[in-house]
């Protein structure tokens, strides 16, 4: 395994070389390494963890895939992956904090194709805090494949437009249902409201103010391809990762799934989406995890990047609907801890996001603490066999032994 020591003149327990004591965490990801499409649970992956003012520990473990075996390498700090879902914190939520939306607007007047009835009464709360009626999925990305494309001049557009015509299943607000079509008209949203692709929005607000150098979209749809809306020009800046990228599925259709986002329904839509398509590194996620926890406990921004204490706050204070853990792009533990992929011991006042690939960040915020492991989980395949412990359980292992670790400093 590879680590990067923590920086020196911190009070944290260390052996006699100076490193952190977290020999069961080490352990725990050992023992999760897959070498076979039999056992295991990821090839290989990353974890980051620390607190408002430091990076405690890097751990980087495992090999980048098993299949095929061509192109195998050692995972390092800086290997890519994507992110799945940690794409609507990250990406699609932190550009709206950083617009500082108005909350309750309506969303419709923006996305003229929403037209579903109870679609007028939806709100950017709604959406944000997955409480505005949609299904919580559906494979639009069989339709595009087919060539179904609503009249829409490309993919992408099709793929908002089958969305925006989906029947709500219940009113907005009565319910949370996480749901991924609420982040794909988000996503548009942003480029009504800016004029700019969600990628560019991504860039200007987030990541180039927080050097995160190494995150960014795949764009997969031609140059070529008319766009149904305003944003038509490409963005400066980075088109695909710029580190070595851990591939995800061997997917029946696609093949090896290498450096093109995962997610179906993105994937057929052009790859930049507000649910998913970002790829980042363990690092780059730290440095928006200290971005935001200093946001929320209030102190100044660190940098031009930083959050506003006020905006964050009221995102992760708010919910959409009664009775849910979740608040405005992010989710709190599970109350029963033996459910939690947060595990046990991680406060039930923190918040975090998971991702499908086997990624997850927590933050805690009132302890100023954050977490971040990425696998990619989905390697070979998604289904893997039944009673065979899994990502909830390197989870749950990994955030009980951080938080042992955490605790060890003064």
């Amino acid at each position: 395994m590879q680590r990067s020591t923590p920086r020196p003149g911190h009070c944290v327990a260390r052996h006699q070389d100076g490193s952190v004591d977290s020999a069961v965490l080490r352990e725990i990801l050992q023992r999760s390494i897959r070498t076979s499409s039999r056992d295991g649970i990821t090839p290989g992956g990353v974890l980051a963890y620390g607190d408002q003012n430091r990076h405690i520990e890097t751990i980087a473990f495992g090999r980048s895939h098993i299949h095929p075996p061509q192109g195998v390498f050692d995972v390092t700090p800086h290997t890519v992956y994507d992110v799945a879902s940690l794409t609507k914190a990250v990406a699609t939520t932190a550009v709206l904090m950083k617009l500082d939306v108005d909350l309750d607007r309506a969303v419709a007047p923006l996305i003229p194709e929403l037209r579903v009835p109870g679609s007028e009464r939806l709100t950017f709360a709604h959406l944000l805090g997955h409480a505005s009626g949609f299904p919580a999925h559906l494979r639009f990305y069989e339709r595009l494949r087919a060539g179904q494309r609503q009249g829409a001049k490309s993919a992408r557009d099709a793929l908002l437009r089958m969305v925006c015509a989906t029947e709500l299943v219940r009113p907005p607000g009565e319910r949370a249902l996480y749901s991924d079509l609420g982040y794909i008209v988000l996503g548009f949203a942003i480029e009504r409201l800016t004029g700019k692709r969600l990628d560019a929005c991504v860039r200007e607000c987030v990541t180039v103010p927080l050097q995160m150098d190494s995150t960014c979209f795949v764009d997969l749809e031609p140059v070529e391809s008319g766009r149904g809306s305003a944003i038509r020009s490409r963005p400066e800046g980075p088109v695909a990762p710029t580190g070595p990228v851990a591939p995800t599925e061997v997917c029946p259709y696609r093949g090896l799934v290498h450096g093109q986002v995962h997610d179906d329904n993105a994937h057929a839509g052009g790859g930049i989406h507000g649910h998913a398509g970002l790829f980042s590194t363990a690092g780059d996620l730290a440095r928006f995890a200290r971005a935001m926890i200093r946001a929320a406990a209030g102190l100044p921004k660190s940098s031009p990047g930083g959050f506003d204490p006020d905006v964050v706050r009221r995102f992760l204070g708010r919910s959409s609907a009664p009775d849910t853990t979740w608040r405005l792009g992010w989710d709190r533990p599970s109350p029963p801890p033996a459910l939690s992929h947060a595990g046990q011991s991680w406060p039930r006042d923190g918040v975090g996001h998971l991702g499908f690939t086997g990624c997850s960040m927590w933050l805690d915020p009132p302890r100023g603490r954050y977490v971040i492991l990425l696998t990619n989980r989905v390697h070979p395949a998604r289904d893997q066999p039944e009673g065979r412990p899994g990502i909830r359980e390197l989870r749950r292992a990994v955030m009980d032994a951080v938080v042992q670790s955490l605790r060890a400093s003064c």
